[in-house]
């Protein structure tokens, strides 16, 4: 694959998963990137500038390479990778951040099995409650 294909795959799951940079004109408002160059970029019809591709990783918060990185089945999305780099920021101990990232890998699996338009995957059942123990009535008879 090009590197302008994997860029171009990237770009679009990126304008997919962060509806605040969901269109191009937000894109271009963040990252200084024409419109235009960013169309062109996104259907891979041209190759880019360095300098484009820092300023369009900046504007999504990530590095440079993560836009030219080709994602596997197996392999973290651009999404993922975003997510990971918050939880790194946000997590106040390490427990905590075990806890987020698995719970965060769980929706991002469970959406990646997902069709568009239909519903996530649900996630892991509850834990069942025990219910209280009633207590025994007494009724008016014989004790046994």
């Amino acid at each position: 694959m090009r590197p302008r294909d994997i860029l171009a795959a990237n770009l679009r799951a990126l304008m997919l998963s962060s509806p605040e940079m969901g269109t191009l004109p937000k894109i271009t408002a963040r990252s200084g990137v024409s419109n235009g160059t960013l169309d062109r970029i996104r259907r891979a019809a041209v190759s880019t500038r360095i300098d484009e591709l820092e300023n369009l990783a900046g504007a999504f918060g990530i590095e440079a390479w993560e836009l030219l990185r080709p994602h596997g089945p197996n392999d973290p999305s651009p999404l993922g990778l975003m997510l990971a780099a918050h939880l790194d920021r946000c997590a106040l101990d390490d427990e905590m951040h075990r806890a987020a990232f698995a719970a965060a890998m769980a929706t991002i699996d469970g959406l990646a099995g997902a069709t568009p338009g239909s519903p996530p995957a649900p996630g892991p059942a509850p834990e069942a409650t025990p219910e209280p123990a009633r207590a025994t009535e007494k009724r008016g008879g014989s004790s046994r």
